[in-house]
Order: structure tokens, then C-alpha cells, then sequence
């Protein structure tokens, strides 16, 4: 009893000591990193001019912004028809052998952007851009990254746990079933939980900042 009670806890010891991660996140790391850098290389082959057309940046929406009166529920509409159609066919991506591809993918446009943006907003409002991207990703941005990492778990999840339980069928299939439904259920909850501070609490934010520009 005491050899099966010791065994156990060094199992759990080293679980804890070399955690398993999906082997996806090894090359997503580096697709973020380049993508984020040509982003960065992309903003900085354009003139001053060029990147202030680009919407936040312009200099009459800045000024149409800050005046203007802001629909939270309509714009809540207008941010969840945009956003949530792709994070469900994500979601609908991670049961395929194209998961991994498809959150790839994305995570790394989204990396492009932001590297693009961040230096536009330097490269137009110098030190003030640091404030203003700064302010424009907050607080949605606390909530969409760790869900965005999370995909690529669920994709994990779903290759190693539902295929190998498919493979010896009966009870544990529907329960593996009933797990990954609910970790859709609740990032899916969570992510709503982001438009909506996109959409009730980022404009606010972004007309006390726009005071200075």
C-alpha cells in the first residue's frame, strides 16, 4: 500500500515539474513572433500620411469620435456579428485535423495586426500612440488572448482524449463528449464576456483618452 501511495505522488510530481503542453504551441510561438515582426516591418515601409488613413488613426474620426454618442447595445450587435461567426468555425476547426492550421492562422493575423497598428500609432502620434493602441485594446484584450491560447488546448483535448475514447467506444466516448461540449460552452461564454466590454467599456475609455489628442 505504501509503494502504490509513494508511486502515485512521485507520478504527480513529475506531471507537475514537466507539465504537457499541445505540441502545436511550439511553432504557434514562432508564427506569432514573425508575423508580429512583419507586421512591424510592413508599418514602417509607409509614409506618415499613408498609415494616418488607416481608421483609428484618422484624424477626422478622432475628431468624429470624440463628440459623437456611442450605441453600446447596437455596437455590441455590430462587434458579435463580427467576431463570434469566426471564433465558432474555430471552435468547429478544432474537431478536424485542421484545428491546429486554422488557429495558426488566425492567431498570427492577429499578431500581423497588432505589430501593424502599434507601430502606425507611433509612427502617427509618437509617444501619445503608446496610449492610444494601449487604450484601445483594453479591456477586451485581457479576456480574447487567454481564450484565443485556449483553443489550441481544446484542440489537444479533442485529438487525444475524444479519438481515444472513440477507439474503445461505450460510456467514455459520450463522457468525453459532454467535457469538450462544456469547454466550448463556457470559452465561448467567456468570449461573449469580451465583446461586451469591447462594447460598453473600451468606447468609454477611448473618448477619456481621445481628450489628449
Amino acid at each position: 500500500m505504501k509503494y502504490r501511495v509513494k508511486k502515485y505522488l512521485n507520478s504527480r510530481i513529475r506531471t507537475k515539474q514537466n507539465p504537457q503542453k499541445p505540441e502545436a504551441m511550439r511553432y504557434v510561438r514562432l508564427a506569432v513572433f514573425f508575423c508580429f515582426v512583419a507586421g512591424i516591418f510592413c508599418a514602417n515601409l509607409m509614409d506618415r500620411e499613408q498609415l494616418g488613413g488607416f481608421g483609428i488613426w484618422n484624424t477626422y474620426f478622432i475628431e468624429k469620435f470624440k463628440y459623437t454618442r456611442i450605441h453600446s447595445m447596437e455596437l455590441f450587435y455590430h462587434v458579435l456579428k463580427e467576431r463570434l461567426p469566426v471564433f465558432l468555425l474555430l471552435l468547429l476547426f478544432s474537431m478536424t485535423n485542421w484545428g491546429k492550421a486554422a488557429g495558426t492562422v488566425f492567431l498570427s493575423w492577429q499578431s500581423f495586426a497588432a505589430g501593424f497598428f502599434i507601430t502606425s500609432s507611433v509612427a502617427v502620434y509618437s509617444i501619445k500612440g503608446f496610449l492610444l493602441i494601449g487604450t484601445a485594446i483594453v479591456p477586451q484584450y485581457f479576456i480574447y488572448i487567454p481564450i484565443y491560447i485556449s483553443y489550441f488546448y481544446v484542440t489537444a483535448f479533442w485529438k487525444e482524449k475524444i479519438r481515444m475514447a472513440g477507439r474503445e467506444k461505450g460510456r467514455n466516448l459520450m463522457r468525453e463528449y459532454l467535457v469538450f461540449a462544456s469547454l466550448c460552452i463556457c470559452i465561448v461564454s467567456v468570449y461573449l464576456a469580451g465583446i461586451f466590454l469591447e462594447s460598453y467599456v473600451n468606447p468609454y475609455l477611448l473618448k477619456k483618452i481621445l481628450k489628449f489628442f
